[in-house]
């Protein structure tokens, strides 16, 4: 009984504490009409880099892409590498799509094994599926821009929970839409095409 009543007044002694400090015995004056200014402290908070889920392409985001992977290089497809994946992810898949050209298809891939979560150049893994692309043709389709034109690409990596019952050669639009629908996670770069 000893040991409630002290528990007892201890919890008492601090809400008193907690109360007292709380406050100062000061109170706010309301603005003057002619305050212009707010004192308010603005504050921002450092955006944390965290080990989320991420991509790794030959180019720097935002920058030039080499030769090799358009259509006046070779037409390659590039390596690409998925890191720090959820434990819930089955599968993986990737995009890329002309943004400067109204968002025109260039490559879609899913049905990426998550155990092999790298596309070496100008492969796809066994099992992946592609669809059919801007040029009516399944699978990668260089990226290019007309003469005079940069135009800006953006290629966006999925992690998928489950894998897509959908064949190979499945029409772009319903492909995507399979992707963005069962996506836990998504990440995008871009590049720079100059033609």
């Amino acid at each position: 009984m000893k040991r409630i009543a002290r528990n007892l007044a201890t919890l008492v002694a601090l809400s008193a504490l907690v109360t007292a400090c709380s406050r100062d015995g000061r109170d706010m004056s309301a603005p003057s009409p002619d305050q212009t200014q707010s004192i308010a402290v603005v504050t921002t908070v450092a955006e944390t880099v965290g080990t989320g889920f991420s991509i790794t392409t030959p180019w720097a985001d935002g920058g030039a892409i080499d030769a090799m992977f358009t259509c006046t290089g070779g037409s390659v497809s590039p390596s690409i590498t998925f890191s720090n994946i959820a434990p819930d992810v089955v599968s993986l898949a990737v995009s890329l799509v002309d943004e400067t050209a109204g968002s025109a298809m260039h490559w879609i891939v899913a049905n990426i094994d998550v155990t092999q979560p790298t596309l070496s150049e100008n492969a796809v893994p066994v099992g992946a599926i592609q669809a059919i692309n801007v040029a009516g043709t399944t699978g990668y389709h260089a990226p290019c821009a007309p003469a005079g034109q940069t135009h800006t690409f953006r290629l966006t990596g999925y992690g998928l929970p489950q894998q897509l019952d959908l064949p190979d050669g499945t029409d772009s639009i319903t492909l995507i839409n399979a992707i963005e629908l069962a996506a836990l996670d998504t990440v995008s770069n871009t590049f720079v095409v100059a033609g």
